[in-house]
């Protein structure tokens, strides 16, 4: 499973994530991350599962099958922080390379469907961990373009900063990279060209309908 970005220090303060990089749209902060996403300093974390929430707690299971949309709302109870989880481990596309694109398109939904539901619910912050896909570039890439365009197109108010927290040394690298590409502009694109198309390459193939605002919000939300 690669190394794991645990701190071994035993000091509290080493608890917290460490800040790689970071970003200003607006009036919100775009924050990269190495540590555990558990405890970053958000008021809502967003938990990544599958169509049977086989990863939560059950006690933490919605009570109902999601129908319409890939996230759920569960409000903090007693030590919890606000969760929203997210629909976006499929096992079939998983082991069938064909499906690739539509991994891409459940992730790039996933987190824009997740920042909607957060901006609705006036979070002021908001950590989500690396969605796994094929690969850390194409993980990247897919989930800094959907926060990049949810912020620009969406037109967030109420959210004033969203992280993504890496736990592995192996994603640092490539988040950093793509990271630089997306959000300090067209002068670094230039200087690694061939990388800035692998970026509009695996835009492509996403449906760019995704970012339109939806009238009715069908995501369903679940009570302590």
């Amino acid at each position: 499973m690669g190394n794991n970005l645990c701190h071994q220090t035993g000091e509290r303060s080493s608890q917290f994530p460490q800040q790689l990089l970071k970003q200003d749209m607006g009036n919100c902060e775009i924050v990269l991350t190495a540590g555990h996403v558990e405890n970053e300093d958000v008021e809502c974390l967003v938990i990544p599962t599958d169509s049977e929430y086989s990863n939560i707690k059950q006690s933490d299971k919605p009570s109902f099958t999601q129908l319409n949309g890939k996230c759920v709302f569960v409000a903090a109870r007693k030590k919890q922080k606000n969760q929203i989880l997210a629909v976006v481990i499929d096992k079939e596309i998983v082991l069938n390379s064909d499906k690739s694109d539509d991994e891409k398109q459940t992730i790039y939904g996933a987190v824009q469907e997740a920042l909607k539901i957060a901006e609705q619910k006036q979070m002021k912050s908001i950590g989500f961990p690396v969605f796994e896909s094929k690969d850390n570039t194409t993980s990247a890439t897919i989930m800094l373009m959907a926060i990049k365009l949810s912020v620009t197109e969406q037109k967030i108010k109420s959210l004033k900063r969203i992280v993504i927290t890496l736990d592995h040394i192996e994603q640092v690298s490539s988040f950093k990279w793509v990271f630089q590409q997306v959000f300090r502009g067209n002068q670094q694109m230039a200087n690694s060209r061939t990388y800035s198309n692998s970026i509009m390459d695996q835009m492509e193939s996403i449906s760019i309908d995704v970012v339109k605002p939806k009238q009715i919000s069908t995501t369903k939300e679940v009570k302590p």
